[in-house]
């Protein structure tokens, strides 16, 4: 891995911001041994993911990485609606109505028509997770490049998204031709084993240099 520590505000990405939240986070991307940490933190709270391998690219669009050749995003996305509630039957609710909204962006400004959606909830370390995942449209013949070189088009999308301090952090990565689903499941699963929150904030140069004592 060539990178040390890269720093970006959360609310300049993400497929649909649709409510501006009062708590600000900011994120950064931390070589470690062994990987790879990231970092998000506010002036109240923060929490951190692990990224486990000895082969780690950072694109360059901020929240996009490649782990073992794998593209694997993590955004986190306000709103001033969501609640920070411990409740189970909240979180869950908050999340369906996260996914709605961002299936109802892709569908109508995004004009993908996306098919076979299907939704599975799962407890990771007594935390819920809302795993979704659906069908690309296939790719039209006419999107080819004239020059002969070969597109690669997702065939699904597949996201793991909970609820951090009332606000959605969702990860998600395509589904290729070649990848195999469990596989791509188990890399979201993985990283999502390996959230830990804090109520408390990160300072992010401190942290790195604790990485790297």
């Amino acid at each position: 891995m060539k990178f040390s520590i890269l720093i970006f505000l959360l609310i300049l990405y993400g497929i649909g911001v649709f409510a501006q939240s009062p708590e600000k986070f900011e994120s950064a991307l931390m070589e470690m041994k062994g990987g790879a940490e990231v970092v998000y933190s506010s002036e109240k709270h923060s929490f951190t993911l692990d990224i486990i391998s000895d082969k780690i690219e950072p694109l360059n669009k901020p929240g996009y990485v490649l782990v073992d050749n794998k593209t694997l995003q993590f955004v986190l996305i306000p709103n001033a609606a969501l609640n920070n509630s411990p409740d189970t039957v909240l979180q869950k609710s908050q999340l369906q109505a996260y996914t709605k909204y961002e299936l109802d962006y892709i569908k109508n400004e995004l004009k993908l028509n996306y098919q076979n959606l299907h939704y599975e909830w799962l407890f990771i370390n007594n935390k819920v997770f809302l795993l979704w995942y659906y069908d690309m449209p296939p790719a039209k013949t006419n999107a080819a490049p004239k020059n002969g070189n070969t597109i690669t088009v997702a065939e699904k999308q597949i996201n793991l998204s909970s609820m951090c301090f009332g606000e959605v952090l969702n990860l998600n990565t395509p589904f290729l031709h070649s990848d195999s689903f469990d596989d791509d499941k188990a890399l979201l699963v993985k990283v999502a084993q390996t959230l830990k929150q804090n109520d408390f904030k990160i300072d992010f140069n401190e942290l790195y240099k604790k990485l790297h004592q």
